[in-house]
């Protein structure tokens, strides 16, 4: 799990985190993506992502706006895992909110050895993504 500051309340953080994924500008290497169903979003819907030359196909299992977001991963251009389940957490903090980021998975055998190293990544890609959001924001908030 891994946890950081975001400079806005939950509300905005979960409405930017459950946004349509071609909106992610602020997440490293997420390029496009969208909704396949129809609005409105909640559990079951199914959502793509492209980051990189990888595409993920997603459900959404949990949907308890403002506070909690969860997706299992259905299929994946490159076979990374048997299993992927991602939860976000939005709790209040002084100065908006503090996300958790849960990346549970089941790797193939081929990737177990690189574990150690791409949760070290994926944690820095995390920070960076809460950076961004956090100042994307924040800045959204000043043009209104």
């Amino acid at each position: 799990m891994f946890d950081a500051p975001v400079a806005a309340p939950p509300e905005v953080v979960f409405e930017a985190i459950s946004a349509d994924p071609k909106t992610w500008t602020w997440f490293p290497g997420i390029t496009s993506g969208g909704y396949e169903t129809e609005g409105p979003h909640g559990v079951g819907s199914i959502r793509e992502a492209r980051m990189g030359p990888s595409v993920y196909r997603e459900t959404i299992l949990a949907w308890e706006a403002p506070t909690r977001w969860v997706y299992r991963v259905d299929e994946m251009t490159v076979p990374l895992a048997h299993a992927l389940v991602e939860e976000w957490r939005i709790d209040t903090a002084p100065d908006g909110s503090l996300v958790h980021w849960t990346f549970a998975i089941d790797p193939r055998p081929m990737f177990v050895a690189s574990m150690p190293l791409a949760t070290r990544m994926m944690g820095k890609i995390f920070r960076t993504a809460m950076r961004n959001l956090s100042a994307g924001l924040t800045a959204t908030a000043k043009e209104r």
